[in-house]
This record gives C-alpha cells, structure tokens and sequence, in this order.
C-alpha cells in the first residue's frame, strides 16, 4: 500500500522527521498515524504496518542513560525514552536530561 504523509509528528528509524509529502510503502496502513497521512493506493488487509513493535515498552533509567552516550541512537529516540520516564517536567537539553534520569536512577 501506498501512503502520503500529510501532517507532521511522523519519524524515522533515525528519529528525524519524516517531510510532509513523503510518499511511503507500507504493508499495512499505520492506524496510530491516523490523520496524518492519506492511502494513495494498495489494500491494508493481511499486512503489517512498519512501526515499532517495542514502542510501547518502558525502558528503565539506566536503558535511557545508555542511550544518551551511544552515538548510533539519534537525540530525539533519547528524549522521547526521557520523557516516558520523566513525563511533561523532562528537561529541553541533553545534559540536564542526563541529570534528571540520574536522579531518577538513584531514588529508592
């Protein structure tokens, strides 16, 4: 199936941004992009949309803190792993980021 992204808030594996405009191939169409794309052509039945499966999965402060230092995980993926932990307080730079979820880390 083909789809367009037509409204922001949709990204990559990279954690960039994917430009509205974008014309994608997905094997089935992401119902949790609803509203931000349109089906351009093909049939969603039996196929699987191209998310991540993992998304849902809490990581623990010291998995987030891994991934500030790792240079393959781009800053967007870290912050929005900060913020599942840190909620609407989670900090703007990287640095402080690191200095809440080490609080977090080390409260009982």
């Amino acid at each position: 199936m083909k789809i367009k992204i037509t409204a922001g808030g949709i990204y990559g594996g990279d954690g960039k941004e994917v430009p509205i405009g974008t014309e994608l191939t997905v094997k089935e169409e992401p119902k949790g992009w609803a509203g931000r794309y349109t089906v351009l052509s093909g049939d969603a039945k039996g196929k699987t949309a191209v998310t991540n499966p993992n998304e849902d999965e809490a990581k623990t402060p010291a998995e987030v803190l891994a991934m500030a230092s790792n240079p393959d995980v781009a800053f967007m993926t870290f912050k929005s792993a900060a913020t599942k932990l840190l909620g609407e307080k989670t900090p703007s730079t990287k640095a402080d980021i690191v200095t809440a979820l080490e609080d977090l880390a080390t409260k009982p």
